[in-house]
């Protein structure tokens, strides 16, 4: 039997890395990228299908090929056939607030035996995509979730650069009713088994306190960053900011602490307690100071942010659970305005 095709949706940097790596296993399975843009399409067709990554500014380089690419357009005058073959395995790495739209051209082609990796910033996409595009459980894919802790960045489309070999990425397997599928073992087993992805898989709980860990501190840099429009370091010189940063933590900190999820675990309570996250946004602000953050970056070119899975996760499972979040909802309402002022959000 043939393996499960994996599509690529999303052909920014962590997209074109994740299609290079799994081209670039032993085996290589096969892969196809599905772009919504004619002009990146004849851009891939340019390029005689091949994708590129780099190693660093001056390292070595290779290139991969033997991608099918669908072209997903919309409309009845569509000029190129669309595909209606099941997807098993499908990867995600679009923006977070893109989602919903990129998914839906192909939502027809997800069920109960698909997988679909999401590998994205900030939380409540999956709520998101079962609330409106898959609201019955025994029909809905199932889904893995992940954290991307690589340094890409695109030279130009299909052209990667990959900053250092001290990356890596961890996944998890999202609790749902069909989380044993073949599928989802499947692509768990090609993206754990690159050895550039450094790809680990995760109990889902561990892997969601990493995802909280790692969102408490995107509800600082990349919301204050956009705003005052700085690097990730000038957090850090800036008095002035301290006492809206202490906030935002605090809140944060008692939103986590209430998580039903996370209730009757003690060392999450000890790792999301005020001090602890504090510690932490230090050392990654310390770490990230010459970093411009996504927010900043997406609001300087006109592109719709995060905001609303990121400050806006932190805001509604606050009223859910009772705690007020003052300076997180304050901080999505400038980066609304902001964007508003752009033109960039919908």
């Amino acid at each position: 039997m043939a393996p499960p095709i994996i599509h690529i949706l999303g052909l920014g940097s962590i997209g074109t890395f994740i299609a290079h790596s799994l081209r670039s296993l032993p085996a290589r399975p096969p892969v196809t990228l599905l772009l919504h843009r004619p002009g990146l399409y004849d851009q891939f067709l340019a390029r005689e299908g091949k994708l590129r990554v780099q190693i660093g500014e001056s390292g070595p380089s290779t290139e991969q090929n033997g991608f099918e690419v669908e072209l997903l357009e919309k409309g009845q005058d569509s000029a190129h056939q669309q595909s209606t073959d099941p997807i098993k395995c499908l990867v995600v790495t679009v923006k977070a607030s893109s989602t919903i739209a990129a998914l839906q051209s192909i939502q027809h082609r997800l069920n109960h035996q698909s997988t679909v990796c999401l590998l994205q910033n900030g939380l409540g996409q999956i709520e998101q995509l079962n609330d409106q595009l898959f609201p019955n459980p025994l029909t809905r894919p199932t889904y893995i979730s992940g954290i991307m802790r690589l340094g890409v960045y695109l030279r130009s489309p299909f052209d990667a650069v990959l900053a250092g070999l001290t990356g890596s990425v961890t996944v998890g397997t999202v609790p749902g009713n069909n989380s044993n599928s073949m599928s989802t073992r499947y692509l768990l087993d090609q993206l754990t088994e690159s050895p550039i992805l450094q790809c680990a898989e995760s109990p889902w709980a561990d892997l969601f306190q990493a995802q909280l860990l790692k969102l408490s501190a995107n509800c600082v840099i990349n919301p204050l960053t956009a705003v005052l429009n700085v690097r990730n370091g000038a957090l850090l010189d800036n008095l002035e900011v301290l006492p809206l940063q202490r906030q935002l933590l605090q809140e944060v900190s008692r939103v986590f602490q209430r998580l039903p999820a996370l209730r009757d675990r003690p060392d999450a309570q000890q790792q999301f307690a005020f001090p602890s996250l504090e510690a932490s946004l230090i050392s990654v602000i310390q770490q990230t100071a010459s970093n411009s953050s996504s927010m900043r970056e997406d609001l300087r070119k006109g592109r719709a942010t995060e905001i609303e899975f990121i400050n806006g996760w932190v805001v509604q499972q606050g009223e859910a659970l009772g705690v007020g979040c003052s300076a997180n909802r304050m901080l999505r309402q400038l980066i609304r305005a902001k964007s508003n002022s752009a033109g960039t959000e919908k």
